[in-house]
């Protein structure tokens, strides 16, 4: 078997999974799994996933400001998420002046800025980081500072023939 690709996590890959459980406690029904948590749950043993702290914290706002769940709820969906994709979990990553180089370059939105924190966990873990969003994907590509910032329809289409 090939060596895994490494794919960092942000946010914008699993919300819609953190958003439907969130749905399934309040209204104690099961929960709808989205189409991309079943792909990465079928390509776990090609992709090696990667999140962070960042990314808790994000998540974990979401849940309790969005939809009101309590932190053991919380604590719950996420380690379940953790260990059906068997996924390595980052708890500090130190940054640097690159940080504020980027943000004083060029106007960008709150999410933007939070992604490029997300881009430098991915840089150092050499990591593809898969992102939604389109300005993020646009700054990186045109400023040349990495090369695996890929949207989700690259991701399934690099990891196809894996």
């Amino acid at each position: 078997m090939s060596e895994k690709i490494k794919v960092y996590l942000d946010t914008n890959m699993i919300h819609d999974y953190f958003a439907n459980q969130a749905r399934a406690v309040k209204t104690k029904q099961d929960a709808v799994l989205p189409s991309k948590y079943k792909f990465m749950v079928e390509g776990k043993e090609r992709i090696g996933f990667v999140t962070s702290v960042i990314t808790k914290a994000e998540v974990a706002r979401e849940l309790k400001s969005g939809h009101g769940l309590d932190k053991k709820t919380i604590e719950a969906i996420w380690n379940d998420l953790i260990t059906a994709l068997s996924c390595e979990y980052v708890t500090k990553h130190e940054f640097d002046e690159k940080l504020a180089e980027i943000a004083l370059s060029s106007p960008l939105k709150l999410r933007t800025l939070f992604n490029f924190m997300h881009l430098f966990i991915a840089m150092q873990l050499e990591c593809y980081i898969v992102s939604g969003d389109g300005d993020f994907l646009d700054a990186v590509k045109t400023s040349l500072l990495y090369d695996k910032a890929i949207s989700y329809i690259e991701l399934r289409k690099i990891t196809e023939g894996v």
